[in-house]
């Protein structure tokens, strides 16, 4: 991994850190000690935080920018597909990962990677379970926190599961938008390949994907969508998971 550069937090740095998935339960005072001294750190395109199979030595909290969390199968899980990497997720600010892994000194399940320049706060691991152990109602809120990140996969599993392709990209799009009703514009926050990965389909499949919305409203300009009608594309949406 290559050593990333400290910079300064800001207030709106310690906003994004304040209601995090870590964090957001807990008080700010108790926030403000357990972030005490932990840098931010600038990250560059593609720089590696951590690697799967690595000692969870460090807990990560997204600051701006994007990561992306990949796994490579295992030889004894799969020897036909060892080596392939799969998009489990990518995360944005306020996003916590790798807290249950940390806490219970595991191994990273999955390699964290920047998608673009990143700002990041590497909590130290063993730091927080000293906090927590002197803490039963502390470790069973931080708990709850890990929990969530669980839930999120589990929810992603079940999306990919059940959703076809269209469906999928026509569910992130209107998530990004963040709109109810009338007209919105969606910028992709990362490249089409990494997009087909996350949506778990082909670049040729998203493309088809990206056709099929086409119909139902939505303007492509590159990495930019214009949704003229939420309410049509969201319709559109569930019909397609009823096909």
């Amino acid at each position: 991994m290559t050593p990333a550069a400290h910079s300064a937090t800001t207030a709106d740095d310690w906003e994004v850190v304040r209601r995090s998935s870590f964090f957001e339960r807990l008080p700010e005072p108790i926030v403000r000690d357990l972030t005490q001294g932990q840098p931010i750190r600038a990250c560059e395109r593609r720089e590696e935080l951590c690697a799967q199979g690595a000692a969870a030595d460090f807990c990560f909290i997204v600051v701006d920018g994007l990561l992306a969390m990949t796994r490579r199968a295992d030889a004894q899980d799969d020897d036909e597909a060892a080596g392939e990497a799969a998009v489990i997720g990518v995360h944005g600010p306020g996003a916590g990962l790798m807290l249950a892994e940390g806490l219970t000194q595991g191994r990273y399940p999955a390699t964290l990677t920047a998608v673009g320049p990143a700002r990041v706060m590497r909590l130290d691991a063993a730091r927080l379970r000293q906090r927590i152990e002197s803490d039963g109602a502390l470790a069973m809120k931080m708990l709850a926190a890990a929990s969530m990140h669980l839930r999120a996969l589990v929810l992603h599993i079940a999306e990919l599961k059940t959703m076809t392709g269209p469906a999928r990209l026509a569910h992130l799009v209107l998530d990004l938008s963040g709109a109810r009703a009338g007209r919105a514009e969606v910028i992709l926050p990362y490249e089409k390949q990494l997009l087909a990965h996350r949506l778990g389909v082909t670049p040729e499949s998203l493309s088809r994907a990206m056709a099929q919305l086409k119909r139902h409203g939505v303007v492509v300009h590159r990495d930019r969508l214009i949704v003229r009608d939420v309410a049509r594309l969201r319709a559109a949406a569930q019909a397609m998971n009823a096909a």
